[in-house]
């Protein structure tokens, strides 16, 4: 189990390596102004606790998504997550999310947050929004289901939840094609604009987030639906914090490969 451990951290800190390569050539060729605004984000957001904040429009997000978005915690950051695409593309692919949903276990409950993109928010559409909103909460529903089979999910399964949440909202909200396309061109757009961080660390500052305002969240909190559920909430929540340390080194580890490759850009230039 160790080695297993050892040999997954090592091929992860690689991984992360080349993605910081990707992401200082992205900040390489941006204005200065832009550029020093990322890479100030990027050095915050080593303090987890500055990732995520409360929405700045809450109203817009209830209006448009109604009633069942009430029992969410919303949060929302100017970091776009990435992570290894789940379509089985070629080593170094990614695929990028301007909406995360997450159930986290804590203090004998279980608390539904849903994260946006602060730009996505403001630069999408009405409609858009409404269709990225219904898709996490349809991600949130099948994967509460899931979670009584009181396993861990592998990556097929999760292509394959993403894709039917996805289905299942296009038809709610009855977006076209062509509005799919404006979707994909805006969240490409905002991936070349906005610091970008690992999904893994983003989890780990969305649940920090959680217990660092548990006061105000605890509201949001349910119940498990049976014992089993409640032990395996137990064992997740124990599980993550296991990984924290790593998560955060990692984190760190790649922002400081990002400023090491800006320096050898600037020299090259000088």
């Amino acid at each position: 189990m160790t080695e297993d451990r050892d040999r997954f951290q090592a091929e992860y800190r690689s991984w992360i390596l080349l993605m910081a390569r990707d992401a200082a050539y992205r900040l390489a060729v941006m204005p200065p102004p832009e550029r020093t605004r990322i890479v100030e984000a990027y050095k915050s957001f080593r303090n987890p606790s500055q990732v995520f904040r409360p929405l700045k429009d809450p109203d817009r997000v209830e209006r448009l998504a109604g009633e069942k978005i009430s029992g969410y915690i919303l949060l929302e950051t100017d970091a776009m997550a990435f992570f290894p695409s789940m379509y089985g593309a070629p080593t170094g692919a990614v695929d990028f999310a301007v909406a995360m949903n997450r159930r986290f276990y804590f203090r004998q409950k279980w608390y539904p947050i849903i994260s946006l993109n602060s730009e996505y928010i403001s630069q999408s559409s009405d409609r858009l929004l409404t269709f990225a909103l219904e898709h996490e909460i349809e991600m949130s529903h099948i994967f509460q289901d899931v979670s009584l089979e009181l396993r861990m999910l592998s990556v097929e399964e999760k292509r394959e939840i993403t894709e039917s949440a996805e289905e299942i909202s296009r038809e709610r909200v009855r977006i076209t094609p062509e509005e799919l396309l404006q979707d994909e061109k805006l969240m490409h757009r905002l991936s070349l604009s906005s610091p970008l961080i690992p999904k893994s660390y983003a989890e780990r500052a969305m649940l920090l987030h959680l217990e660092e305002n548990f006061e105000k969240l605890k509201s949001y909190g349910l119940p498990s639906r049976n014992p089993e559920e409640q032990a395996f909430g137990e064992e997740l929540y124990e599980e993550f914090h296991g990984w924290s340390e790593f998560s955060q080194t990692t984190y760190e580890l790649f922002v400081r490969e990002i400023l090491s490759l800006l320096r050898d850009v600037n020299r090259g230039y000088s």
